[in-house]
């Protein structure tokens, strides 16, 4: 099967980083794979481009502007007559937008699926006036995405969100997966509670909160790791704030190249995001046995729990239950290790990259 994936770009986002597991699945099953990104990558994340070029049988870049320039629909057009793909497959509004234009001047017999990676209206919902031209553009988004062969949501929570703009549009849940290694029990050789956050740096994230939980409950057997990047105002903004320039005990990491030995590192991953499509570095920090505190928000609430670990209500909640995984962490090992198998019980059912892998073929080959 020739399969071609249009994207907005190969920076290193959750939709990325999904796309590159399922390139690199495509692959192994022995499809031409071929990757399109429709604009540059954006400037303060580390691009995903090497990676996809060790998989992919080709990578095409516009390198053009995107959406409005007719330059670039000759060059999508071109690369999609010339390899006649036996599937389209969309990912983010931009690239759902640009295919749907060119298909609407040119007819293609490429079957045409959508993957709806996140709830595109909401990034600290309300605060931005693009957030305003968002909602502006929905019902042209749904439009759009009733027009395709099939839909793909990535959580339930994208599916309610999607749902509560049209009752009437028919789509499939499939979960972002993992790859799940053998299940492992909590290193009991602690010296120092190390603590760490993985994503992009905004304030979407919760990385104030987190800093604010942390310092409070700071002292000399505690550490916070944060990796990832971000505008660099707004990563010095916070270091200015918080007064961490000279702080030994908060290391911002930059871009985690090696995530199997970033989450080697901790005993407690935290992941305080006010808003998430899916929050695909959860699972990643769960696949590696790691104890994880999250936001009571879905979908994340919809993903962890008391039983398989800590979540939190509140900036005041925020900081007893970081209390309280930290002192289960010197104290209760047979607890945590309780609720770590619980979590991979969880992943291996609901979350295995095998069996959602093979929903995404049933959808190529039946539509």
């Amino acid at each position: 099967m020739k399969i071609c994936h249009i994207i907005n770009s190969l920076s290193g986002g959750g939709a990325e980083t999904h796309l590159l597991s399922l390139v690199e699945a495509q692959k192994i099953e022995g499809h031409e794979v071929h990757v399109i990104s429709i604009g540059p990558d954006n400037e303060n994340m580390r691009s995903l481009q090497n990676e996809f070029e060790k998989i992919v049988n080709k990578i095409h870049r516009l390198k053009t502007p995107r959406l409005f320039n007719p330059i670039s629909y000759k060059m999508l057009s071109n690369i999609l007559k010339k390899f006649k793909f036996d599937v389209v497959h969309s990912h983010q509004p931009r690239s759902d937008a640009m295919y749907y234009i060119l298909k609407y001047f040119i007819s293609f017999k490429s079957l045409w699926i959508v993957s709806i990676h996140g709830k595109y209206d909401t990034y600290l919902e309300g605060k931005t006036f693009l957030n305003f031209l968002r909602k502006l553009l929905m019902p042209f988004l749904i439009f759009i995405w009733k027009k395709s062969d099939h839909i793909i949501c990535i959580s339930h929570e994208v599916e309610n969100w999607l749902l509560g703009y049209s009752k009437n549009i028919k789509f499939t849940v499939i979960n972002y997966w993992i790859d799940l290694p053998s299940f492992k029990e909590f290193d009991k050789n602690i010296s120092k509670v190390t603590i760490g956050f993985m994503g992009r740096l905004n304030e979407n994230k919760g990385i104030e909160d987190l800093l604010d939980a942390f310092l409070e409950i700071e002292n000399t057997d505690l550490e916070l790791l944060i990796g990832g990047v971000g505008k660099k105002s707004y990563i010095e903004k916070i270091k200015i704030k918080y007064g961490l320039h000279n702080y030994s005990s908060i290391k911002f990491l930059d871009y985690i190249d090696d995530k199997e030995d970033f989450f080697r590192k901790l005993h407690l991953f935290v992941f305080p995001s006010y808003s998430e499509g899916l929050g695909l570095v959860l699972l990643e920090a769960m696949s590696y046995s790691k104890l994880c505190l999250t936001r009571n928000v879905p979908p994340m609430n919809q993903i962890l729990n008391e039983e398989i670990g800590f979540i939190f209500n509140n900036q005041n909640d925020f900081k007893n239950q970081l209390q309280l995984a930290v002192e289960m962490i010197r104290n209760d090992y047979v607890e945590i290790d309780k609720k770590l198998l619980n979590q991979y019980n969880l992943l291996n059912e609901k979350y295995s990259k095998n069996k959602l892998f093979k929903k995404i073929e049933r959808i190529y080959i039946n539509g």
